[in-house]
């Protein structure tokens, strides 16, 4: 469901680039289709784990919840990434910073989940999920009753 959610916003969003009079209106309603609205990840998978790599710049680490579970790596997080601007009558022109709850999903099957590791630095979250270990079965005679 979520791509496509995705497909939408991409479909309405070529619509309106695509439109010459949408092209000259302010900049200051581009807002109406944020760029990070979604956690940018990048997934590496090996023979022996999956890396995750997650941009999730400006979350406190205990605001970063991950949790695995039927063979889905949920990473969510919650942010309040800027102080009322605002002056004594209320102005504000534009805010281009969010905040809110962010959540992704992806799935990565046969994953060791008592050996999931996970680190946060600058602004990057990175798991390491270690695949389970293949249980190579070598062929057995099977005797007919």
């Amino acid at each position: 469901m979520t791509n496509e959610i995705m497909d939408r916003n991409n479909l309405m969003r070529n619509w309106f680039n695509n439109d010459s009079w949408m092209n000259n209106f302010p900049s200051i309603f581009d807002n109406n289709f944020p760029e990070d609205s979604t956690l940018k990840t990048d997934i590496k998978e090996t023979d022996k784990n999956y890396e995750v790599h997650v941009d999730m710049p400006d979350f406190d680490k205990k605001d970063i919840d991950i949790n695995y579970e039927n063979d889905v790596l949920t990473i969510s997080g919650h942010r309040d990434s800027f102080n009322d601007h605002n002056d004594k009558n209320g102005d504000m022109i534009m805010s281009e910073r969010s905040s809110g709850r962010y959540m992704r999903q992806y799935h990565l099957p046969a994953v060791d989940s008592k050996s999931i590791k996970a680190t946060y630095d600058k602004g990057v979250l990175e798991v390491d999920l270690p695949k389970l270990e293949k249980k190579v079965e070598s062929g057995h005679h099977i005797d007919i009753d």
